[in-house]
Parts: structure tokens; C-alpha cells; sequence
């Protein structure tokens, strides 16, 4: 009984183990920025070519890491983020700068009245409020936040699963029993799998409903849609959310297929086994009259 609890808990953990290896490789700072690169709408925001790809890396840094917030606390962070939206724009809005024509005599106004001494998360407001194309507003800084605080819960959790993954696959393996290894080596990918062809036939036919519903279970609060050419869905267009999701289904099913494979080949009957049938059949013929 003990041998099936434990094949039972290693295909659970297995399965989510695999599903958090995809996200984690999707929300590596590499990927952010090839996905940047490719996908960043350049053409209608107030920032020059490439400007909205290194803050679209940032802002990652801000909602996946700590991002200096167990030192200086959530202030600390923002103020950190609005000091490079505000570099940024400077540069952005600076006569002679490819963008320059796309800044409104308000925008810069409110980039000229930055001063030193002043907070950045002031300065990042007063030029929110012109336009939310310029910086990322209130309500987009409380998104990302929550963000934050969702993954950094989740990270120690999932590594907690991971070893226990790893915990009672070694346990069925120092029992001997590697057919049940190998099931659980099976099953759980293969489950995982079924469930990302279901989840990619529906972003086939409609991503926007599966990133709504997405979106509408994990913040319930509602405070995750923006104008199109608002700052953040300038760096992070639908696009961009395609390419993550590629990533993520590509990494977890590269990461089942191999637990397959080893889960086939525990299953097999080892030579120590082959060895016991070959003289037991042997033995048998030598009983016969």
C-alpha cells in the first residue's frame, strides 16, 4: 500500500514539477528579452527602438525577483523601476532622439519638471497622468506587484514539490519497485500532456477568452487590463504572451518526453528479472517426463 501512496504522490508532484519548469523558463530574463525584441511596439510608443525592450527586461526584474523589496521594502522597488522609466524617458524625449516627435508638449514638460531630489515614484505619477503611454501608472505598478507577491509565494512551494518528487521516486526505486517508478515516470507526464493539447487547442481558437479566464483566476480583483498603448502593453503586447506561452508548452513537453522515456525503460523487465524467467523456464523443461 505504502509503494502505491508513494507512486501516487511522486506522479502528482512529478506533474507539477514539469508544469513549473515551464514557467520558469519562460520567465527568464533571456526570454523576456527575445520576446521583447520581437514583439515590443515600437512604432506607437513614445520610446525609441530597443528603450522598450530594456524596460521591458526591468520591469520582468520587478514582477518575477525580489528586486531589492526584502531591503528597501515595495517603496524601494517602484522607486528603483521609476528611476530607469525616467532615465528612460529623458533619453526618449531628448531633442535629437528617433522618438522625440512622439512626446506632447505636456509630456515634456512634466519630464523637464523632474528634479533631482524629488521622489521617483512622484515624478513617474505626475507623468503617468499625462498619458499612461509615457510611464506605468498606479494601477499598473498594483498589477505587477501582485504579480510579484503571487510568484515569490509560489516559488518555495514548487521547489517543496519538486524534492518531493524526487523524495518518493527514490524511495519506490530503493524498494525495488521500478515498474511503479516507471508508471509514475509515465502517467504524470503523459496527463500533463493531454491537458497542454486541450489548453492549446483553446488558445488556437480564442487566446484571448484562455488569457482572460487566466488572468481572472489568479487576480480575481480585476485590476489587470490597460489601454492598448499604455506602457505596459507597449513592452508586453499579445504577442509577447504567445511567445511565452510557446515557451512554456516547448519546455514542459521536452522535459515529459524524457520523463517518458526513463519511465519506459524502469518499466522493463531488468536482466536480473529476464535472468530468473530464462531459468525458471529452464527448470520447468528439465521436470518434464
Amino acid at each position: 500500500m505504502a509503494d502505491k501512496v508513494a507512486a501516487a504522490v511522486a506522479a502528482m508532484a512529478l506533474a507539477m514539477t514539469l508544469f513549473a519548469a515551464g514557467f520558469g523558463a519562460c520567465t527568464l530574463p533571456a526570454s523576456t528579452q527575445l520576446l521583447a525584441q520581437a514583439t515590443a511596439n515600437d512604432a506607437v510608443s513614445p520610446y525609441a527602438d530597443g528603450q522598450l525592450t530594456a524596460l521591458a527586461v526591468e520591469t520582468r526584474g520587478f514582477t518575477v525577483d525580489d528586486y531589492g523589496r526584502d531591503a528597501d521594502g515595495e517603496d524601494g522597488a517602484r522607486d528603483r523601476l521609476a528611476a530607469v522609466i525616467l532615465d528612460a524617458a529623458r533619453e526618449a524625449s531628448a531633442e535629437g532622439s528617433p522618438a522625440s516627435g512622439r512626446w506632447s508638449a505636456e509630456a515634456r514638460k512634466a519630464v523637464a519638471a523632474i528634479a533631482d531630489g524629488s521622489s521617483p515614484q512622484a515624478a513617474l505619477d505626475r507623468l503617468a497622468a499625462v498619458d499612461d503611454a509615457y510611464a506605468l501608472d498606479g494601477d499598473a505598478l498594483s498589477h505587477l506587484d501582485d504579480c510579484n507577491v503571487l510568484v515569490r509565494a509560489a516559488v518555495p512551494a514548487l521547489w517543496g514539490v519538486a524534492a518531493l518528487a524526487v523524495a518518493a521516486l527514490a524511495f519506490l526505486l530503493a524498494r525495488r519497485k521500478r515498474r511503479l517508478a516507471g508508471t509514475a515516470l509515465v502517467v504524470a507526464p503523459a496527463v500533463l500532456i493531454v491537458a497542454f493539447a486541450a489548453l492549446g487547442a483553446w488558445a488556437a481558437l480564442d487566446f484571448n477568452g484562455l488569457f482572460s479566464a487566466f488572468h481572472a483566476v489568479l487576480f480575481p480583483q480585476g485590476n489587470w487590463t490597460f489601454s492598448y498603448d499604455s506602457l505596459l502593453i507597449s513592452m508586453y503586447p499579445l504577442d509577447f504572451w504567445m511567445g511565452m506561452a510557446g515557451i512554456w508548452f516547448a519546455t514542459t513537453l521536452a522535459l515529459s518526453i524524457l520523463a517518458i522515456v526513463v519511465g519506459v525503460l524502469l518499466r522493463r523487465p531488468g536482466r536480473n528479472a529476464r535472468g530468473h524467467a530464462v531459468l525458471k523456464q529452464s527448470w520447468a523443461r528439465s521436470k518434464r517426463p
